[in-house]
């Protein structure tokens, strides 16, 4: 999956999260930040989004989180 830049629109799709009320799909927003933790042995990427709806959380590929970049 291509990593998306600072400014991209983005739009949530998935998630492996059993414990989340998100409404995949509804989640669309722009890209703030993009941090690389690089804990011994896992790391990790963490893509932090101002949503539309007002949310600001960061999503995270390697937990199978994934999204789509909008054109």
């Amino acid at each position: 999956m291509t990593l998306p830049k600072v400014g991209d629109k983005i739009k949530f799709t998935r998630t492996n999260d059993p414990y989340t009320d998100l409404i995949l799909n509804d989640y669309v927003g722009i890209v703030e930040e993009i941090i690389k933790v690089n804990f011994p042995n896992d790391p990790f990427t963490q893509i932090w989004v101002k949503w539309d709806n007002g949310h600001c959380f960061a999503i995270v590929p390697e937990s199978g989180d994934q999204y789509e970049i909008q054109t």
